[in-house]
């Protein structure tokens, strides 16, 4: 569209004019914009914690056994089996779980693939017993999965011979220090001593209830001949539950779970979030275009007799329409200007002084320039309206009755 140059400085002139109508427009697309990239700033840095302290610093992904075999009731001879006898045969541990584990290691997407081997567990200090998982690991593997090189607060990960690594709550509940001896006794009764060789926080109650020793220490401690699950960690978080299918489909001996699969609940607020947003965002939007169009519309009943003059002038319709085209665009770009630096400010002073808590915002330029855009395109269709009404104005008429 190629303005003609009365056009602008038509549209202009009359905007000054109106300099409080002009202003409080700008002063609504501005705050809109703002709100608009406060919140989605705001809804995206929540998400992004409420992920971050879901998987953060946990697997992405989980290979375990198959699933309960079920087993008949009838014998070789046709004759009903014991019915005490347990109608499916429970398979706890993957025996060839080296091969998985070379395997995944190998695809480009996968970051970590760890070997697990654990279980239920007492510690046992003084009169206290403290039930705590186990889980044996290699250590370069599992630093990778539960990302130790940051969670891990005291001490190292030396897992050797009877060294264990503990979570923050089993070491604050039972007084434990760097070098402490306890003694750990498995679900079969039997027990050993252990030294502490370092203690860990992954950011939740649950996960620092956790004992790690080395994976060949823990098949021996559980008397276990293989392993009880694989944890792998891939790069790109997202992408757990399309590459769990993708290896669903390649192996049928060992059954594969995604976090997403894990977290159903979890994704359905994120879900929803993100749908309470958008709504907020588009009725934040529509206000905006309705208030535009509305003053607009007023100005064009207003400045009619003008109109009518122009166009007795010479200008025809679509440089009439034009005019009021170039009011709604320009008071969009200018105020979603404004917008944009007033939600910067806003998101900067949030940080600054709230930003040190649970969760900060996401300042990305598609956060902050998408509400822009929208505002500038809400404004042009929002002039549309005032435009149509100037184009279809007759000079005759209107001059005729004053």
């Amino acid at each position: 569209m190629i303005f003609k140059p009365h056009e602008p400085y038509i549209a202009f002139r009359w905007l000054l004019k109106g300099r409080g109508q002009t202003v409080l427009l700008l002063a609504g697309i501005a705050v809109g914009v703002a709100v608009q990239f406060f919140l989605s700033s705001l809804i995206g840095g929540l998400q992004l914690s409420l992920i971050e302290r879901t998987v953060g610093s946990a697997p992405h992904i989980y290979v375990l056994p198959p699933d309960s075999v079920p087993t008949g009731f009838l014998s070789e001879n046709g004759q009903a089996a014991d019915s005490r006898r347990v109608p499916y045969t429970e398979n706890l541990e993957i025996l060839s779980w080296n091969q998985y584990v070379d395997y995944l290691k190998g695809v480009p997407e996968v970051a970590a693939a760890c070997p697990v081997a654990g279980g239920q567990a007492f510690i046992e200090r003084g009169g206290a017993s403290l039930n705590v998982a186990v889980k044996g690991i290699t250590a370069e593997d599992g630093a990778l999965v539960y990302n130790f090189a940051r969670n891990l607060k005291a001490g190292r990960l030396d897992l050797v011979g009877d060294s264990a690594v503990l979570g923050r709550t089993i070491a604050e509940k039972l007084q434990l220090s760097l070098g402490d001896r306890f003694f750990m006794r498995n679900n079969k009764g039997t027990g050993d001593f252990f030294t502490l060789a370092g203690i860990f926080d992954l950011g939740s109650v649950q996960a620092n209830a956790l004992v790690f020793l080395s994976l060949d220490r823990a098949r021996s401690f559980f008397s276990l001949n293989g392993i009880n699950s694989i944890e792998v960690r891939i790069r790109e978080v997202f992408q757990a539950e399309a590459l769990a299918k993708k290896f669903r489909l390649e192996f049928s001996r060992v059954k594969f779970e995604s976090w997403q699969e894990r977290n159903q609940e979890l994704l359905t607020a994120l879900r929803s979030q993100s749908g309470s947003s958008g709504v907020i965002q588009f009725f934040v939007l529509f206000a905006i275009s309705l208030g535009i169009a509305s003053v607009l519309g007023i100005a064009a009943v207003q400045k009619s007799r003008q109109l009518g003059i122009l166009k007795a002038m010479g200008v025809d319709n679509r440089g009439a329409a034009r005019i009021f085209l170039i009011q709604g665009l320009s008071l969009g770009l200018t105020g979603s200007l404004i917008g944009i630096a007033l939600g910067y400010a806003l998101g900067a002073a949030f940080l600054r002084f709230f930003g040190t808590g649970t969760f900060g915002l996401q300042l990305k330029a598609f956060n902050l320039v998408t509400p822009a855009v929208l505002a500038v395109l809400g404004s042009a269709v929002a002039s549309v309206i005032p435009a149509r009404r100037a184009a279809k104005l007759s000079p005759i008429e209107v001059i005729r009755n004053g």
